[in-house]
């Protein structure tokens, strides 16, 4: 609640400001003014909701300033205050509507009472207002509901009383417009549906255009537009395809800071409200197309003698051509394939339905899905990632929404295949470390990481998932790999293999080559002598 005190005396206003507890009333600011000119002027931004005045002040008076506040806010409760208590003021406070009138010297007491009957009044007087809104925008929306279809026989002859200054003449040009909003906008569909709809009717009133809208499903808001009466028509009376191109960019640029994700569609002109489902039905049809467009973008109905029938996208064979380049690792060849194919889809926009599509993009999706198994890149259960694409193809709600899916899946997978060329090339460079430095009985993990400039954590755990082994257990497998080799000739004498291998206790490594081939390192000889 706000309120503007206007008193010619400084005094009084900051006795007033200090004496009354503004919190305990709801009131929660106030504004000063020393005269009635000064209260009009500060009044127009402020917009306060209770006026405490005096009546007699220089400039203009209280009951001037008030008659001019209560014109622009008719809901404006006003408190006179005065020294001169008059019968001429007190009925130009009864006419004014005024809640109260309070003598001076001020009573705090007395003003705060008054106080509490205004605010209460104007509570009242603004939930009448909001309930009257909301009436008359429901009688609004059902008329809107109701002309977007055929009218019954006769035509609905109630309705003319619904929405006064609705034209049911039948002269007056209508057309529909559809905004399809994106399903995975952050708002609710009826916060989507209040926000869009404000911009639409303060952009149409500079233009001079009324309208009603309604809405049908969660995100769909269509709106009946025609020109106010009275404003002059020019060339652009018909609402021809130029004029809905040149109102459509205003849409565009006055919907771009609500920062939301939509299609726009303008339906044919029509004359009088009882063909107004025409329009409607037009731009129905139309939005199929605007799948195959960018989103924030606008269609406008083009009426057709013919039309094409549908293509067969099964024709192109599309999917095992990507698996193809795919399988080729053919990053270039991937991108001119799609490339290609949004082109293609793009012109054929008039004989391709959504469906269509979408059904194609599965398929080419779960493709590189299946390259990634083929590949070893993922390991995810394949019903649950198929109903993942699904659903991901599912909600999408333009061709270049479901293409920019596609190429970030493609995308996903070439840096999956980096990453796994580049841990193939760090275990090549482990084993090739280990392989030179095997005899070394100081080798240890922390040399290897140094060498391929990775940490020792990463490398142990890249070497046990790529190999299925242990680091070291890999350096003691190649150790003993190593002993065998050398075993097998006679002149090389155990204890010198021992040390060989990394071992300089040469009990010690005996007791780990038995671990590891199942005998001692002379038996493990006398048996390759005897083959």
């Amino acid at each position: 609640m706000k309120l503007m005190l206007v008193d010619d005396e400084k005094l009084t206003r900051e006795g007033l400001m200090r004496a009354v507890d503004w919190n305990a009333l709801g009131i929660e600011k106030v504004l000063q003014a020393s005269d009635g000119a000064q209260g009009c002027e500060l009044a127009s931004a402020f917009q306060p909701d209770i006026v405490l005045s005096d009546v007699r002040m220089p400039h203009m008076n209280g009951i001037e300033m008030a008659e001019k506040l209560q014109e622009l806010n008719p809901c404006m409760a006003v408190i006179f205050m005065s020294g001169y208590s008059d019968k001429e003021y007190l009925k130009a406070a009864i006419r004014l509507k005024a809640v109260s009138y309070v003598e001076k010297p001020i009573d705090i007491e007395e003003v705060t009472q008054a106080l509490e009957r205004a605010c209460e009044s104007v509570r009242a007087e603004q939930e009448a207002v909001r309930t009257k809104e909301v009436s008359e925008n429901q009688a609004r929306s059902a008329l809107a509901l109701r002309l977007a279809s055929a009218p019954e026989p006769g035509g609905p002859e109630g309705d003319k009383n619904v929405v006064p200054g609705f034209p049911f003449d039948g002269d007056t040009l209508f057309f529909t417009f559809l905004v399809k909003l994106h399903s995975r906008n952050l708002h609710t569909p009826e916060m989507l549906e209040d926000m869009v709809s404000s911009v639409v009717e303060r952009t149409f009133r500079d233009r001079g255009l009324r309208e009603i809208h309604g809405s049908k499903q969660e995100y769909l808001i269509f709106f009946h537009v025609w020109r106010e009466s009275g404003n002059d028509r020019g060339p652009d009376s018909d609402f021809d395809p130029d004029w809905k191109a040149l109102l459509g960019r205003e849409l565009v640029s006055a919907l771009e800071p609500l920062a939301v994700r939509y299609h726009i569609v303008f339906g044919k002109t029509v004359c009088g409200a009882y063909n107004i489902h025409n329009s409607y039905n037009s731009a129905v049809i139309e939005l199929q197309n605007s799948f195959f467009e960018e989103e924030n973008t606008f269609r406008i109905y083009e009426h057709r003698d013919d039309y094409r029938e549908f293509s067969d996208l099964e024709q192109l064979d599309v999917s095992q051509r990507l698996s193809d380049v795919l399988l080729q690792r053919d990053l270039g060849g991937v991108k001119t394939l799609l490339e290609d194919l949004r082109n293609r889809l793009s012109m054929e926009a008039g004989s391709l339905l959504p469906n269509q599509v979408k059904s194609l993009y599965y398929k080419l999706m779960t493709a590189v899905s299946e390259t990634e198994s083929l590949f070893q890149l993922s390991a995810a259960d394949r019903s649950r990632d198929q109903g993942n694409i699904w659903e991901s193809v599912s909600e999408c709600e333009s061709l270049y929404e479901l293409h920019g899916r596609l190429q970030e899946q493609c995308d996903r997978l070439f840096s999956m295949i980096r990453v796994q060329s580049e841990e193939l090339s760090a275990i090549y460079l482990i084993k090739d470390y280990i392989a030179s430095h095997y005899q070394e009985e100081t080798l240890a993990i922390k040399d290897i990481s140094q060498h391929v400039f990775l940490s020792s954590s990463y490398i142990c755990t890249l070497f046990k998932n790529e190999t299925g082994k242990t680091l070291n257990q890999y350096i003691t497998d190649y150790r003993m790999e190593q002993a065998k080799r050398l075993l097998v000739d006679p002149r090389n004498r155990i204890t010198d293999i021992s040390a060989k291998v990394g071992y300089s206790d040469g009990s010690y490594f005996g007791k780990i080559f038995k671990k590891q081939v199942g005998m001692s390192p002379s038996e493990y000889r006398d048996s390759k002598i005897r083959e």
